[in-house]
């Protein structure tokens, strides 16, 4: 399937969170205690999705001719916030086309976070993201905290290390 990628408009909010919510419920809540579902779900609604694109964050979409397949959103300028495909699209290669995508629109970065829930852990690591830590819980959410650095903020690293 051939999907093509664009940066999202406020006027997609509601598809947005209508991607978003029911993968959610499905593969991150059952790590997550009532509350941090609860929390969860709310930062994805359509209202929520809104503020977030009138905000710090920017978002590019996925679509085939079915419709929207897959969402990344970035906060800030280096901390992937999002990064979600549909059922119907998962094991195509979709979230390597996004992340691929986000990267050559963020070339300006050397590094990137996240927090991954436990059901995308592994494909953070294959994408070279690094667990900084093991799970961890905050507020009902479980998740882990990943860093995937890209090239040394400092050009002259290898230059230091043979000066001792």
């Amino acid at each position: 399937m051939s999907y093509r990628i664009r940066v999202a408009a406020a006027s997609d909010h509601q598809a947005i969170s209508a991607l978003l919510l029911p993968l959610v419920e499905k593969f991150i809540a059952p790590d997550c205690s009532a509350d941090g579902t609860a929390l969860l779900l709310g930062s994805m609604q359509p209202q929520a999705i809104l503020g977030y694109l009138h905000g710090d964050y920017r978002y590019w979409l996925a679509e085939d001719a079915e419709g929207l397949g897959g969402v990344i959103a970035v906060k800030g300028s280096n901390h992937l916030y999002h990064l979600f495909v549909a059922e119907r699209a998962q094991g195509q290669g979709l979230a390597r086309q996004l992340w691929s995508h986000m990267l050559a629109e963020c070339q300006d970065q050397d590094e990137f976070t996240v927090n991954a829930s436990l059901y995308a852990l592994p494909v953070y690591l294959h994408l070279g993201f690094v667990a900084e830590q093991g799970p961890r819980e905050r507020m009902g959410i479980v998740d882990v905290p990943m860093r995937l650095i890209l090239r040394s903020r400092f050009a002259g690293d290898n230059a230091l290390a043979n000066l001792g």
